[in-house]
Formats: C-alpha cells, structure tokens, sequence
C-alpha cells in the first residue's frame, strides 16, 4: 500500500509561514489555530491532548518532520490548537534526527560568559558533536552554556557518548526546560528551511 500523504505542500507552506511568526517571537507558542469540529470532536481532542502526547507529521522525499502540539480550553470552552518547532528526522533504515553542521562552530561559554575551550560543530534538537580542542581530551559531561546566533546563551547539561577522532565527542544533551528545548528545535528548522528549501513543495 502506497503511503499516505500526510500534508499537502500548501498545507506545509501555510505551516512555515506560522512558524516563521513563532521563531520571530523568540520560542514563543504563537503558531496556532481556532480548533471547531463541533461539541463530540472537540471533547474527544481535549481528551487526547489530556491523556497523550499530541503531534502533527509532515513528510518529503527525505525528512520527516514531528511538530509537538497542545491544545488548550479557553472560558469560552473554545479550543486552540498550538504548534511548537518541530524535531526534524532524517528517513531512511535508520530514524535519526536530523543534525546540522556548523561551517563556524559555536563557542560553549561558562557562567561568567567566557569562552570555554568546547566548540559544537554538529548541533540536533537531542545532541552535540564537540571538538575539545588541540590535545585535549573531551570530558565525560559538562555544564555550560551553548550561545545561539543572535540569541541568549541557554545552559545545557552534556553527558559524552562516544568520542570519535581529532578531539571530537558526541554527546546527549538535556535542557532546563522545554522552552529551552524549543529554542533549538527553532534555531534548527530555520536552519533547515534555508538548506532545504524545496522541502515544502516535496512532500510524498
């Protein structure tokens, strides 16, 4: 059986330009729409949203994309649907996140806002490739802040997972919190759209 299309490329499109909003606010839930199917559907949403973890999939020729969704109850009983930026996937036998390769790697900074001797060169929504620089040994974990273009730095905890060759090491990473987590996930579907900008129009 022939896959199903999950989303059309206008449907997508329309999706990039509220995206495009939120990333505008800064990580802000800004993308989202009025949700009315009547009395029977929006109880059976709400319940969903209540009991599970909601998400809308977009998917091209060689991405899959997992856009996080909640949906809320104002005291009008009407419900809106919100999306958070999306983690990008890469398809194939293996699903695994999409990873971004930065041309300048991005500086890691102490809590004073020095320059640590980390750089990421490879950033995904869950994970770093660090490079600990000449002769040094990259660390077991780290605790230090990852400075987004044109943004705040935003802490991360790092714990390695393996190390690979020339000073470099992959790591797993947590976040404070889930707005810090969306900060990525928005940094990296800009990102992503820049590189790939014929995503949205081949969708299968």
């Amino acid at each position: 059986m022939a896959e199903r299309t999950v989303l059309t490329s206008d449907e997508l499109a329309f999706i990039n330009k509220l995206m495009h909003r939120a990333a505008n606010g800064h990580g802000e839930r800004t993308a989202g729409f009025r949700l009315d199917g009547g009395a029977q559907s929006n109880e059976l949403l709400l319940a969903l949203a209540t009991h599970a973890e909601l998400s809308l999939e977009a998917k091209t020729a060689e991405f899959r994309m997992s856009f996080p969704v909640q949906i809320k109850e104002d005291e009008f009983h009407s419900l809106h649907l919100h999306l958070a930026p999306p983690v990008i996937f890469e398809r194939g036998p293996i699903n695994r996140a999409w990873r971004l390769h930065l041309e300048q790697p991005l500086a890691l900074l102490k809590r004073d806002g020095e320059a640590s001797p980390l750089r990421v060169c490879e950033l995904s929504s869950h994970g770093l490739l660090v490079k600990a620089g000449s002769g040094r040994k990259p660390p077991k974990h780290f605790h230090l802040c990852l400075a987004l273009p044109d943004d705040v730095p935003l802490e991360v905890e790092a714990h390695r997972v393996r190390e690979v060759d020339d000073g470099l090491a992959a790591y797993e990473v947590e976040f404070n919190g889930e707005q810090d987590a969306e900060r990525i996930r928005s940094f990296l579907y800009r990102q992503h759209r820049r590189l790939h900008p014929e995503s949205s129009a081949d969708l299968v």
